[in-house]
């Protein structure tokens, strides 16, 4: 009797520490739904592109090195946001926080395009800094000239500003809360995307539509980068805003549209023109989540969209979420 009343104590055991595991899953997975992906499909922590580019990483990158690079105001760099509709209301944070860590060092100049509507705040800005408000006019926009991001970046900036010797697109919701200094400075830059540097390739959202300038075979890709943050030399901007203006333009001619838009372009770029030098998530880190594997400085903290906010300049954004889908 004693065996028996032994043996059913030892399953009732068993079924209650099963149920509790169970339960402890199922939390995780409600709270973080990132959980499995991070143990059971992550890889090794990225620091190196297949093609020799460093991941810049704070316990990794050498700051003494890029500042002897880069001494104190040796070059000039353009940062482009766009604060239309109702992104208008990050901008004064955004400036403000950038002038705490962003290259502060160096001759800066904040290109913000709105529309007009409202005036843009005051913001205390360091010796050899700028903000540059360019409007843009809904008369413009409905001539169907300049509706993408990546056009008046190419048209607006970089081919009137020849003095500029980097430019980085930023999105207006991100904000910067650690260092962001030359260490960032690259040829061609950008940065991993937070929802998939930890993935393995089949999980990235790349185009999968073969009739798309965006398409992204099976067999390519080997990281797959955020549209919100991304940069380079003036040269190499050109070109990576002339390419996608470009592949953009023809697809919508046959009504074709990937899912992420500018950041599909962006990524396919970046395939056939790998980027010199690549930001880890410390450059995008999202606000509201609690962890992330290996980051363990925060550069930058993003909004809800990290995918390059409004694709049209007088829309919303797409709201491009991490599940990628």
């Amino acid at each position: 009797m004693v065996d028996i009343q032994l043996a059913s104590h030892l399953r009732s055991r068993r079924a209650l520490l099963f149920i509790l595991v169970a339960t402890i899953i199922i939390v995780l997975l409600t709270v973080h739904p990132w959980f499995l992906d991070s143990w059971f499909l992550r890889r090794s922590r990225p620091t190196y592109g297949a093609w020799g580019a460093q991941v810049v990483w704070d316990d990794t990158v050498d700051y003494d090195k890029a500042d002897r690079l880069f001494p104190k105001k040796s070059i000039t760099v353009g940062v482009v946001t766009f604060a239309t509709g109702e992104y208008f209301a990050y901008l004064k944070d955004f400036l403000e926080t950038a002038e705490d860590h962003f290259m502060s060092k160096q001759k800066v100049t904040y290109f913000v395009f709105t529309d007009g509507t409202k005036k843009a705040p005051e913001v205390a800005l360091k010796k050899s800094r700028a903000v540059s408000i360019i409007t843009v006019k809904k008369e413009d926009m409905s001539k169907g000239v300049l509706v993408t991001k990546m056009e008046v970046i190419n048209k607006r900036v970089l081919e009137l500003n020849k003095d500029l010797d980097y430019v980085f697109y930023i999105n207006i919701d991100f904000r910067f809360v650690g260092k962001f200094g030359v260490e960032a400075i690259g040829d061609l830059i950008g940065t991993l995307h937070p929802g998939f540097y930890w993935k393995n390739r089949y999980s990235f959202p790349y185009a999968t539509n073969p009739d798309t300038k965006a398409y992204v075979a099976p067999t390519e890709g080997e990281m797959y980068f955020a549209g919100g943050l991304f940069g380079g030399n003036r040269e190499s901007m050109l070109k990576l805003t002339e390419t996608c203006t470009k592949n953009r333009a023809e697809d919508q001619k046959k009504g074709l549209e990937p899912v992420w838009q500018d950041e599909s372009y962006l990524n396919r770029y970046f395939i056939d023109h790998p980027p010199t030098r690549i930001l880890s998530p410390e450059y995008c880190y999202p606000k509201d989540f609690w962890y992330m594997p290996w980051v363990k400085y925060k550069r930058v903290l993003t909004g809800q969209d990290v995918s390059g906010g409004p694709h049209n300049l007088l829309g919303g954004a797409a709201q491009a979420k991490m599940s990628g889908k």
